[in-house]
């Protein structure tokens, strides 16, 4: 295969995949290399769709953050996922510290327990104290697999309420 012809088909390959959804620059890297496409190659491709701004690293970390947070996802996995798709630490910071609120996070988590708890049929409050070690590290071990702080985990379950907030 010719050089402009294996461009044709790696610039086609990127943008059908960034039919489905926004990738970071590293994504498209990577998959282009797995497909056996050329360094240099890939370098010009991805020059290409930045030009045209179809690849911006920067959208996609606030794409991925606003996502992320609808899913009920806290602060630590967010950043760690940002980093594993390639982000630079300094875009990671500075869209962290403009999308995530740590009151937000506090909230969101507490949504996720009060959710979880709704679901867990407990009949009444005296089941939860008969088991509350057990439940605080059952609902400590989801918010941590959830992303979320160690110091905010501690703060939501010990201020959940189960008059109010169930």
């Amino acid at each position: 295969m010719d050089e402009a012809e294996a461009l044709k088909k790696a610039r086609d390959m990127v943008l059908r995949l960034l039919s489905y959804r926004a990738r970071s620059r590293k994504e498209l890297k990577d998959y282009l290399e797995k497909k056996g496409f050329s360094a240099n190659l890939s370098h010009r491709i991805l020059s290409e769709m930045e030009k045209y701004n179809y690849v911006n690293d920067e959208k996609f970390a606030e794409d991925y953050i606003t996502s992320q947070k609808t899913k009920g996802y806290g602060f630590k996995k967010i950043r760690h996922e940002l980093f594993l798709k390639g982000i630079k630490e300094e875009v990671i910071e500075q869209k962290v510290s403009e999308l995530l609120d740590p009151e937000e996070d506090f909230e969101r988590a507490k949504a996720l327990i009060r959710r979880r708890f709704k679901k867990s049929g407990f009949a009444a409050t005296s089941e939860i104290d008969d088991n509350k070690q057990r439940w605080f590290r059952r609902e400590a071990s989801f918010l941590q697999r959830r992303g979320f702080q160690d110091d905010l985990i501690i703060k939501v379950l010990k201020n959940f309420n189960l008059s109010n907030d169930y």
